[in-house]
């Protein structure tokens, strides 16, 4: 900013202070530094222009954290433009230094410190009338009572201006716009969502005519919001259009990008998307803490917590549950701190600005006042001591809260590892009945046909016995005979070889299965009996089976954890992999020999897995058919065998239309 050369210097001074309001108010970070610099370099001469450009200064620090230089500096300000104001009657440094007061009290926690600095500096204000100073103590007076959640008395101070014609008339758009603001948002804490969204149907429809994409982005934002917790998710989703549309044409902050994944991730969970919903809020989560944005931190924590308990999602719950808490915790560590340092500074400077002025009115009663002053300081000392016994008392509680937390964590946990075990369970015996189902189906043809054989040969050799006792027997009719026998013998040896064969593997595989044993195996049979086992439902699924030839081995390990790993992953292809599949199906199986010991693939040419379900497909209760007979736990059941029983490793690859491939990486010696 260039030095005024025109007017009045003391005009020309105002109207720079005004400018520089003007841009601290609007966040103009470069702009308020150029205009600070500029005005230092030909300060004012006037005691009281030099502590309200001082007090300038101070406001724009106060954008930082607090520390001990502010307190200091924001009091030596105050006992300046009081002793100014008693001399000269001089009331614009004096308001000026307390509203910058109010604002370091405010950010320290100190509400009722702050409404009363606040307050005075209002008084000199009207005495001035300066509507524009006046307009700032009321956005300071509102955000204050906000901070302290006394949205009432904020509404209560808020409406008369919004309701005055006259008053509304005075402002600019921006002042107008940041006075209807924090009306709606008071109104919308209040759960009173008539009146919220009555002022913020008027900002959006100001917003649609005005060319500030960055406002209407929050108007589209915030409406939907309302629109939202009223149940209108068709214009909250609309609203939220305009937003991301205004968005794509004008990028918006990362703190504004908060603001939008929070309220897409609430329109999902109304619209019962609980997958999408905590993602979203997940990423939500990580904008507000990347960005220090506590409070809506804490809300997207809150939100998060109560969507997965609607869904029945415990485990992520218990983790929002918990992150809200370390969050509480981790504020209310740092506000004991501040308030504790802003509050030993306030008293230290309090203690001294008044034996001064004892000093100045009352040096010859100083004994008598030092007497008084140590009264005063006592009884300090005892609300302090009183209001340090009420904290410690909060402290237990919440710690106390904290315990009851984690051993109920610590029981849902038992709880749901004792019903994973059951799942778990379930799904081995379901598996199990799905093979009993395949190998009863398989044998019913070769036994079948050796009771019809048997059945036949009954037949035969009763007419031959009627025939001989009749005396009609001929040398025809024992030919015959002999080739009936022959035959039917042939077929019923041949259906019960075949019979006893599949009961082998059927006993092969079932006791592998029931084992739990460290043992010699070659790994080739197992496959072997398993494919026996599994032909019918990869016949009846009509699926083309390409088993490459395997190394000859010996394994040292559990043969029926890897029958069970084969079997779980040929079911999973059949049921999730070929789902609604017109082409040619087919499933290849191929080992190999590498450093690491022995390589399984387990390969089908189904439809894929989707890239955001890859990382998750191990998980308990993860499945893409909740409801429709899935558990989650059929991976999940091979994970644990391979990494677990074979001491092996597995690797899932797969992309959308492109098939699935598993390896299985064993030791030769799982021991």
């Amino acid at each position: 900013m260039d030095k005024p050369s025109s007017g009045h210097p003391q005009d020309s001074f105002s109207d720079a202070l005004r400018c520089l309001d003007a841009d601290i108010d609007s966040g103009q970070q470069a702009q308020v530094l150029a205009a600070l610099q500029a005005l230092r370099q030909h300060p004012p001469s006037s005691p009281g222009n030099l502590i309200r450009l001082e007090a300038r200064e101070l406001r724009h620090k106060l954008s930082q954290d607090i520390d001990q230089a502010m307190v200091d500096q924001a009091f030596a300000l105050v006992d300046r433009a009081e002793q100014l104001h008693e001399r000269e009657h001089a009331p614009y440094p004096l308001a000026d230094v307390l509203t910058c007061l109010a604002r370091l009290q405010s950010k320290s926690h100190l509400s009722a410190l702050a409404l009363a600095s606040l307050g005075r500096a209002e008084t000199l204000y009207e005495s001035l009338q300066d509507q524009e100073q006046l307009f700032r103590c009321l956005n300071l007076t509102a955000k204050i009572l906000h901070d302290a959640e006394m949205y009432q008395e904020a509404v209560d101070r808020l409406e008369p201006w919004a309701r005055d014609a006259e008053r509304l008339a005075r402002l600019s758009t921006e002042q107008r716009y940041s006075l209807l603001v924090n009306l709606a948002a008071a109104y919308s804490f209040l759960d009173r969502a008539a009146e919220a969204t009555y002022w913020q149907e008027i900002l959006y429809a100001e917003a649609l005519t005005l060319e500030q994409p960055a406002r209407l982005f929050r108007d589209a934002v915030n409406l939907a919001n309302q629109r939202l917790w009223t149940g209108h998710l068709d214009e909250a989703r609309r609203l939220l259009a305009v937003a991301e549309a205004t968005h794509s044409a004008h990028p918006i902050s990362k703190d504004q990008q908060t603001f939008l994944l929070q309220n897409k991730a609430l329109i999902a969970w109304k619209a019962k998307q609980y997958s999408e919903a905590i993602a979203l809020f997940h990423q939500a989560r990580d904008n507000a803490r990347a960005q220090s944005q506590w409070p809506i931190l804490g809300r997207a924590l809150r939100r998060r917590a109560e969507c997965a308990e609607e869904a029945g999602f415990l485990e992520e719950a218990l983790s929002a549950r918990k992150e809200q808490l370390e969050l509480t915790q981790s504020q209310l560590r740092a506000m004991r701190i501040n308030n504790s340092n802003s509050m030993l500074g306030m008293l230290d400077h309090a203690r001294t600005q008044a034996q001064n002025e004892y000093l100045r009115k009352h040096g010859n009663q100083l004994e008598l006042e030092l007497a008084e002053r140590n009264r005063q300081l006592n009884a300090s000392l005892l609300r302090l001591q009183g209001e340090i016994e009420v904290r410690r008392r909060a402290e237990a509680d919440l710690q106390e809260a904290r315990d009851a937390l984690e051993i109920k964590v610590e029981e849902r946990g038992r709880e749901l590892e004792h019903a994973m075990r059951l799942l778990l369970e379930r799904e081995k015996q379901l598996a199990l009945g799905h093979l009993v189902a395949g190998v009863a189906h398989e044998l019913n043809t070769p036994i079948g046909n050796a009771l019809l054989a048997t059945s036949t040969m009954s037949d035969s050799l009763h007419s031959h016995r009627q025939a001989f006792e009749e005396n009609r027997l001929r040398r025809q009719d024992l030919t015959q005979l002999h080739k009936e026998l022959a035959l039917g013998l042939d077929i019923a040896d041949r259906s019960l070889v075949k019979a006893a064969d599949l009961v082998g593997r059927f006993k092969a595989l079932a006791i592998e299965q029931s084992s739990a044993q460290v043992l010699d195996f070659k790994p080739q049979q197992v496959i072997d009996n398993t494919l026996a086992v599994m032909a019918p439902a990869l016949r009846a699924q009509q699926v083309e089976l390409e088993c490459q030839e395997l190394p000859t081995l010996t394994l040292r390990g559990d043969p029926g954890a890897l029958g069970q790993v084969l079997a779980q992953l040929i079911e999973n292809s059949l049921v999730h992999g070929f789902e609604n599949s017109a082409a040619q199906r087919r499933l290849m199986i191929s080992g190999a020999v590498d450093q690491q010991g022995y390589v399984l693939c387990v390969e089908d040419n189904g439809k894929g897995i989707e890239a955001e379900h890859l990382a998750r497909v191990f998980d308990p209760f993860f499945t893409t058919r909740l409801g429709q007979g899935s558990s989650g736990l059929g991976l999940h059941m091979v994970y644990r065998l391979v990494t677990q029983s074979l001491k092996g490793q597995i690797r899932l690859h797969s992309a959308p239309g492109s098939g699935c491939r598993v390896e299985l990486s064993l030791p030769l010696n799982a021991a």
